[in-house]
């Protein structure tokens, strides 16, 4: 099965780094691309509530197919 680039990811922009207050603390948290830890009480946002579609395997440069 092959799968076409997605617009963010062909477009050869880098990752961002975002920035906005933990949802349960309050504290100030950045991440890469809207995806969110926050290290002082362990909240995580959702991995789909990012900005940008996460990268298949096949775009990890470690990546063997086997």
């Amino acid at each position: 099965m092959t799968s076409k680039p997605s617009p963010e990811r062909s477009s050869g922009l880098p990752p961002e780094i975002t920035t906005t207050e933990c949802r349960t603390c309050g504290t100030l948290v950045s991440g890469v691309d809207g995806r969110y830890a926050c290290g002082m009480c362990g909240w995580v946002n959702h991995w789909s509530e990012g900005h940008r579609e996460l990268p298949s395997a096949e775009d990890d440069p470690d990546w063997q197919a086997h």
